[in-house]
């Protein structure tokens, strides 16, 4: 039997010198954004196997995207699909769009990469581009504070006094989306930064998080200490 040195990976037939099972004691963060991920699957576990941490998200309007330390986003546009990054996103990271045949507009405000294309080619342009990343965002920025609430922004966890609160992702994007916008949000306004324009779910959805979430902060809506109702309008974080 092979030992962990002797074993090694083989991609498209051509060997890999890295190791499975290999240790990363450093790492470097990549974003990809693409409606159908598993068609990129291949790329995205050459790119683990170098050490890289890969976030996966449909879409470009998550609402965590401005709040992520990354040293590049990947924006699969391979399938006529036209997300674009918001400015927060791409301020602090280098980005690349990957495009095919059905693509309706090349972007012109950043690196391109043809696809699907050889995967060595492809990881070096991406290794090159991850290497340029710009000076990151303070330290602060991965962790957001509402009185006694703490969001660890990079885990996606949330705490209140140091306890843990268990959120599912839809009520976690809504704290997020509350905390980190201004005045007060519409309903709809809420829906489109969590499921994007293209939901069709009725407003009251919003209402039944909302709901969920300030049992679990142990909000009192009559009273409230972290989210508070406009009435005829919408939500907005409590003073």
């Amino acid at each position: 039997m092979q030992n962990v040195e002797q074993q090694s990976r083989a991609i498209n037939g051509a060997a890999t010198p890295f190791m499975e099972g290999a240790f990363c004691d450093t790492t470097r963060r990549i974003v990809v954004i693409s409606p159908f991920p598993a068609q990129l699957q291949q790329l995205v576990s050459e790119l683990m196997a170098r050490c890289y941490d890969v976030l996966m998200f449909h879409h470009a309007k998550e609402p965590i995207l401005p709040l992520l330390q990354n040293d590049l986003i990947i924006v699969d546009q391979t399938w006529g699909t036209e997300d674009r990054l918001p400015f927060e996103a791409s301020a602090t990271s280098e980005f690349l769009y990957l495009v095919g045949d059905k693509t309706t507009a090349i972007p012109a405000d950043g690196h391109t990469l043809v696809w699907p294309s050889g995967l060595e080619e492809a990881v070096a342009k991406i290794e090159e581009l991850a290497g340029q990343s710009k000076p990151s965002a303070p330290e602060s920025a991965e962790r957001l504070r509402l009185k006694d609430i703490e969001i660890d922004v990079k885990r996606m966890l949330v705490f209140k006094g140091g306890a843990r609160v268990d959120l599912t992702k839809t009520e976690y994007d809504l704290l997020l989306v509350l905390l980190t916008s201004e005045g007060v949000l519409t309903r709809q306004a809420i829906m489109e930064a969590i499921w994007g324009d293209s939901y069709f779910g009725g407003s009251n959805s919003i209402d039944v998080h909302i709901k969920s979430l300030r049992q679990k902060l142990g909000d009192d809506p009559k009273n409230p200490s972290y989210i508070a109702t406009v009435r005829g309008v919408g939500y907005r974080i409590a003073e």
